[in-house]
């Protein structure tokens, strides 16, 4: 069940004045202690940035995430905006709703007040529905009418289908929205029951590929230097190895720094996510183990570091980082939906924490797909773009470029594609739960997948992703 302890208006509360100063989170120590700190971050953010009922979420994203979220109960407080996730033997625990940037998960590390003022003065991100897809999401009939003559419509809508019937059997949604899109045009868009297109869906690890956007654009601006020492001030010491670890290397995930992204209690990955007020100092203060640019390690750690990179370079502000993401990003491309949701030092969480509707998610493949292009300007550089694909010398397969997954197979065999059925040039923003964005350059096509696919089950994507690729029109040669 779900306590409700107001439902007041949010107009004018100062959460200062609302929210008691909480001590510091305790450590996590058993899956019960993750299963009420992941409840509470996610459970506010779908009942506060999505707008979803409070039931849904109790039933869907809490108690149908993993075994050990079965009986946690959720108490929703709407004059302090906080959701509090408890359950018997688990430390209690809180997140609060900002306007404008989302939830954060509380650690007791800033007060209130503190919190309170980062956000204070920030506007959502500015849009137009009405404008013509994809700035707005008014439909371009010409390109509507191009598109639907060349794909299988038929194989097109059973695919898209099957992700849905096939999936979604356990009395919840598993998968809850496809979008396709090709030559411009949103040829298929489904949701599942409680969702729609206004729906903003967690991207989880799909949010590192915005994140390297947004370092992407400072590189373009000269602030940042792909290949200077990455500006991190616990590295600066005289003899610190790690001072010699390049923005090239964080990006393709070959600094070198030891983290452990397992997810289970004690992690490095569990430590960061639901303990740390700080997640990029946090992540910065982990030893060197390799030799920085000669071992690939996927790593959340490794983005947040780049997320407080950004954040310095913006001004050292939530403020600051926010306005940037919005007005560099956001707008420039119609994503009016997508925020990133940061921890309590104001620092957007770029490894797991965007927010956007299915639609501002394919927006996001588009401005791949349109190499860098979208309302009509150049938004990201030819050089950066050819960067961020470009498979790492490192991993140990060409599975991965700039903060983006690939689809490569070598010549000569050795190394298959990550998925036989997606086509070789496919460029993918890819999360937890199965969240994809798949860029399609050779069928001009950009593929979305979101949803919730609990704890040990599993959602395919080379089955699903691999039939509506097929169902989409033929594929042609690259230019």
């Amino acid at each position: 069940m779900i306590r409700y302890i107001s439902n007041m208006s949010l107009a004018g509360l100062a959460l200062s004045a609302s929210i008691p100063a909480l001590a510091a989170a305790p450590p996590i120590a058993t899956p019960f202690d993750l299963g009420t700190a992941v409840s509470a971050q996610v459970a506010c953010a779908s009942i506060f940035v999505a707008g979803r009922a409070e039931a849904d979420v109790l039933r869907d994203d809490v108690q149908g995430f993993a075994p050990f979220t079965k009986t946690i109960v959720l108490a929703v407080d709407r004059n302090a905006r906080t959701v509090t996730a408890s359950m018997p033997g688990a430390a209690t625990r809180t997140a609060l709703y900002r306007p404008v940037v989302g939830c954060t998960l509380l650690t007791g590390d800033v007060s209130t007040a503190v919190l309170d003022t980062q956000a204070a003065r920030l506007k959502p991100t500015r849009g137009n529905a009405a404008k013509p897809w994809p700035m707005g999401d008014a439909p371009v009939r010409r390109l509507q009418v191009a598109a639907e003559a060349k794909l299988d419509r038929a194989a097109l809508d059973k695919a898209v289908n099957a992700t849905f019937d096939e999936q979604n059997k356990g009395g919840y949604p598993d998968t809850r929205a496809i979008v396709v899109v090709q030559g411009g045009a949103i040829v298929a868009e489904r949701y599942a029951p409680g969702f729609d297109r206004n729906t903003e869906l967690l991207g989880w690890s799909a949010s590192k590929s915005i994140m390297g956007t947004l370092v992407g654009l400072l590189v373009d601006d000269g602030v940042l230097k792909l290949d200077d020492p990455a500006p991190v001030p616990e590295w600066q010491g005289a003899g610190d190895p790690r001072g010699k670890i390049t923005l090239r290397q964080l990006l393709t995930m070959t600094s070198g720094l030891s983290f452990s992204e397992s997810y289970v209690p004690g992690n490095d990955s569990i430590k960061m996510l639901f303990e740390a007020g700080d997640m990029g100092a946090l992540a910065a203060a982990q030893p060197l183990k390799h030799e920085p640019g000669t071992s690939w390690s996927y790593s959340s750690g490794t983005t947040n570091i780049l997320s407080r990179i950004v954040f310095q370079a913006t001004g050292g502000t939530l403020e600051g980082m926010t306005r940037f993401a919005q007005k560099r990003l956001f707008e420039p491309t119609g994503m009016t939906s997508a925020l990133i949701e940061p921890d309590e030092a104001g620092v957007q969480v770029g490894s797991s924490y965007a927010y956007a509707t299915a639609r501002d998610w394919a927006r996001y493949g588009l401005l791949h797909l349109n190499k860098g292009r979208a309302g009509g300007k150049q938004l990201l550089s030819k050089e950066w773009l050819d960067f961020a694909v470009t498979p790492t010398p490192a991993a140990p397969q060409p599975f991965y470029g700039a903060q983006l997954w690939l689809n490569v197979a070598e010549a000569d065999g050795e190394h298959r594609k990550l998925f036989p059925d997606v086509p070789a040039d496919a460029v993918m923003a890819r999360g937890h739960s199965f969240q994809i964005v798949a860029t399609i350059p050779s069928q001009d096509a950009v593929i979305v997948r979101l949803g919730w696919t609990p704890e040990g089950q599993k959602f395919d994507w080379n089955k699903y992703v691999g039939q509506i690729a097929a169902a989409l029109a033929p594929a042609v040669p690259a230019p």
